[in-house]
């Protein structure tokens, strides 16, 4: 007689949860069924489209070259997906696209500087059946060695080159000596750093003037080179990098010698804003960071695999969340969309969960067997900005509301007036589950998992521990190219512009031009070119209560302002015939010019009114806010096996993994570590980045199955 499958339910849509379900799925002997909020998947990578087809995001989104769990991850998804090779988008190869290049500013009084990040690419990729020979330390290190190599190859021809040239050769003997094997000779590259770069370090510097260039090529060497000192000093490859996380990352970075300078510049900070570390969303405060994180986190970075970076070729909607949601549906895991959670209950015992609420917000129609929640643009699979209501018994009475852009009410918001069903739906241990993953953002614990709260000091340590960060994001289509617009990238090649180090508040920006062929535009009005920023929201206040319908259209409407305020204020730095000085047209010569914006609706706006045809989102809710990795919250953070309840497994970013930075990668590691906890595979040793000895020998592993 077979065993019945075990059942597993899987609370949330995310990458956390997506990653759980595929790795569970990989093991036979499981049935799966996803239960998520509203009509589409993704979480906070979720994407869909908008007007004219075009691809509306949460924020900027890609993949770094180190992401060495989802990048195989991905891989593995399209070889299984098999598209036609006429197809779009058929190959991972195809899917992504990368980038060698990031643009760094520094600010002087208002005035920027801007600084080419080059990062050449090699020939690696994160190898599943080899996890570990990518991301020990002497590997890291190697590779940042050779990055150095490859920036002053790169620079040949650059006015700077005799400056480089002289900084790279002091250090020639550090890529010698890690060559012959970091293991064996940590102390003497050790000294090497202290004697062929702390004590060059005054001569150096007279070389620099008041050469902002020569400035940036000091800092980035000066960076990289205290992130050395800092990882062996500190017997990061015997110890673990959680060790370090009680200190801040700038802190640590100046107790290894980085000269202030170094730890204001782009290149240290770009960690720290790419992963949104700041005080209550705060830019404008200093930032805070775990070291441990920070330094985990960095040297991942210029340790990477191919490209430093990938773009995506479409929306993330496109790229990751459909094609994975077809490999799982394609395997028998079921999904339930429009299903709100409500709450967890524990058992009488206090040991495991009883059951689980769920608010219905719609039912299907009798013709219908299972939601389709995908449309297709351009071919390609893609996800509605809306409810497909013809599929739902509700659907005439929820275009009816106006919270969504489009019209209808935004099923996706925790402050929605659209009511759910009665009664409730209740999920049943050993009824309806045997496991139950809990992959909802930490963000929803409070409001969901009172009674955990209750039981359990771990989780209320841990709520109190990781902040949730709400985020903005603004992407507007403009009628002329950036090199019309006067853009001009410091270095050639792909020629995409990247940056996480430009003018508050919204010092993130990518350039995404090539989304445009997968958009929908009429002929006669295509734009020519499409940028995307994101940054933080800072937190004036605590949210309020569910029941108060206004507050996102009161947060959107402050979103609002600061996005015209940021238009008309720094957009000339960027692109100087972009704005009113530039073009010629009326009005402050710093701000905009409106008249660029394409807009194609029925009666096109007029100056600032123009933008109110773009898309700017306000990520609020508690499922959508960034989780940060504060100093001292590392500790707090629960594996996905330490829930405290016997049938509970948790997934996110906010678990315990390794690497601990809000991330797809995180999220991915979680939910491999997810199923590692429920089925036993994949093994901890082939999790890239997970410290399994570490946690073997401290007896944090996963109890016996």
């Amino acid at each position: 007689m077979t065993a019945a499958a075990k059942r597993i339910a899987i609370l949330g849509g995310g990458i956390g949860a997506l990653s759980a379900a595929f790795e569970i799925t990989n093991t036979p002997g499981y049935d799966v069924t996803i239960h998520t909020l509203g009509w589409r998947l993704g979480g906070k990578c979720a994407s869909s489209r908008g007007p004219d087809g075009r691809i509306e995001e949460h924020g900027i989104h890609g993949y770094l070259g180190c992401y060495y769990n989802a990048m195989p991850m991905l891989a593995a998804i399209y070889a299984e997906l098999a598209r036609d090779p006429s197809a779009p988008l058929p190959t991972f190869e195809s899917a992504i696209r990368g980038l060698d290049n990031l643009q760094m500013y520094s600010w002087n009084e208002g005035v920027p500087t801007q600084f080419a990040g080059a990062f050449p690419r090699n020939a690696l990729f994160p190898d599943p059946a080899q996890p570990g020979t990518l991301l020990g330390i002497e590997s890291l290190i190697q590779r940042a060695l050779a990055w150095f190599e490859a920036l002053h190859q790169a620079h040949a021809d650059h006015p700077h080159a005799g400056f480089i040239g002289h900084v790279v050769a002091a250090i020639a003997e550090l890529a010698a000596t890690a060559a012959r094997g970091l293991a064996d000779v940590a102390d003497a590259l050790l000294t090497a750093i202290g004697s062929l770069w702390h004590a060059a370090k005054h001569g150096i510097r007279a070389l620099i003037g008041d050469d902002p260039q020569k400035a940036q090529i000091y800092t980035i060497i000066d960076w990289v080179l205290t992130l050395f000192a800092g990882v062996l000093a500190d017997d990061v490859a015997l110890r673990g990098f959680d060790r370090l996380d009680d200190e801040n990352w700038s802190e640590w970075l100046a107790r290894h010698g980085a000269d202030p300078e170094t730890i204001a510049a782009p290149i240290a900070l770009n960690t720290v804003n790419l992963a949104y570390q700041y005080p209550d969303g705060d830019t404008g405060r200093p930032s805070h960071m775990a070291a441990g994180a920070y330094a985990h986190w960095s040297l991942r970075a210029v340790g990477y695999c191919g490209h430093a970076i990938y773009a995506f070729s479409a929306g993330t909607g496109e790229v990751v969340i459909a094609p994975l949601y077809k490999v799982l549906l394609k395997r028998g895991v079921k999904f339930e969309f429009f299903s709100k959670v409500e709450a967890l209950h524990v058992n009488a015992t206090g040991d495991a969960i009883e059951s689980v609420e769920i608010g219905l917000q719609a039912t299907l129609k009798p013709e219908f067997e299972r939601y389709d929640p995908l449309i297709h643009v351009k071919d390609l699979a893609s996800w509605p900005a809306a409810p497909l209501y013809d599929q739902l018994a509700q659907g005439n009475e929820m275009k009816k509301g106006h919270e969504l852009p489009s019209g209808g009410y935004d099923l996706e918001s925790w402050w929605t007036a659209w009511p759910t069903l009665t009664p409730n739906k209740v999920l049943t241990a050993e009824k309806d589950f045997d496991v139950l993953v809990f992959a909802l953002s930490v963000g929803a614990v409070p409001y969901v998992c009172t009674e955990l709260l209750d039981k359990s000091r771990a989780w209320r340590e841990m709520v109190a521990a990781l902040p949730v960060l709400q985020t903005q994001a603004m992407q507007v289509w403009l009628s002329k190219s950036y090199v019309e617009l006067g853009f001009r990238p410091l270095l050639t090649g792909d020629n995409t512009a990247l940056a996480d180090t430009y003018a508050r508040p919204l010092d993130g920006y990518c350039e995404m031009r090539h989304l445009l062929r997968y958009e929908d535009w009429p002929t006669a009005n295509t734009p020519q070119s499409l940028w995307y920023f994101c940054d933080l929201m800072a937190d004036p206040e605590p949210p309020p209560p569910f029941t108060d319908h206004g507050y996102p259209d009161r947060v959107r409407a402050r979103v609002r302002t600061t996005m015209l305020g940021f238009l008309n204020k720094s957009i000339g730095p960027l692109m100087p015939l972009a704005i009113n000085a530039g073009t010629g047209s009326p009005g402050d010569p710093k701000a905009l010019d409106y008249s660029l914006l394409v807009d194609t609706r029925p009666v096109p706006g007029e100056g600032e009114a123009r933008f109110d045809s773009q898309f700017m989102r306000a990520n609020i809710d508690p499922t959508e806010r960034y989780v940060a990795s504060p100093p001292g919250s590392t500790k707090y953070r629960l594996r996905p096996w330490q829930s405290g309840f016997s049938n509970l497994v948790l997934a996110g970013d906010w678990t315990y993994t390794g690497l601990n930075v809000g991330s797809v990668e995180c999220a991915t590691m979680s939910g491999r570590l997810a199923s590692h906890a429920i089925t036993g595979a994949p093994a901890l040793a082939d999790i890239p980045g997970y410290p399994a000895a570490l946690d073997a020998a401290a007896g944090l592993g996963p109890p016996p199955r």
